[in-house]
C-alpha cells in the first residue's frame, strides 16, 4: 500500500506555486533595489534643505570664540607650544 497519486500531485502543485512566488518576489526586490539605488540627474532629483544666506553665521558670539579660544588652547598644549 502506497501513497496514493493525489498526494503528489497536491505537493507538486505546492512546490510549484512557492516556487512561483519566490521568482515573483526576487524579481519584485530586484526592480526596488535597483530604482533606490539608481544615480540622480540633474534636475530629477528633489533637493531638500535652503541654500539661502541669512547671515546667521557671518558673525561669532561670545560663546562661539570662547569655544573657540578653549579649543586653540588645547590644541597647542598638546603639542607642546606655549599659548
Amino acid at each position: 500500500m502506497g501513497v496514493p497519486i493525489y498526494v503528489y500531485v497536491i505537493f507538486i502543485l505546492i512546490f510549484a506555486g512557492m516556487a512561483a512566488w519566490m521568482v515573483r518576489r526576487v524579481k519584485a526586490n530586484r526592480e526596488k533595489l535597483i530604482s533606490e539605488n539608481k544615480p540622480a540627474v540633474a534636475g530629477e532629483d528633489i533637493i531638500q534643505g535652503s541654500n539661502q544666506d541669512d547671515g546667521r553665521y557671518d558673525e561669532p558670539n561670545e560663546d562661539d570664540l570662547d569655544q573657540m579660544e578653549k579649543l586653540l588652547e588645547e590644541a597647542a598644549e598638546s603639542q607642546g607650544i606655549e599659548y
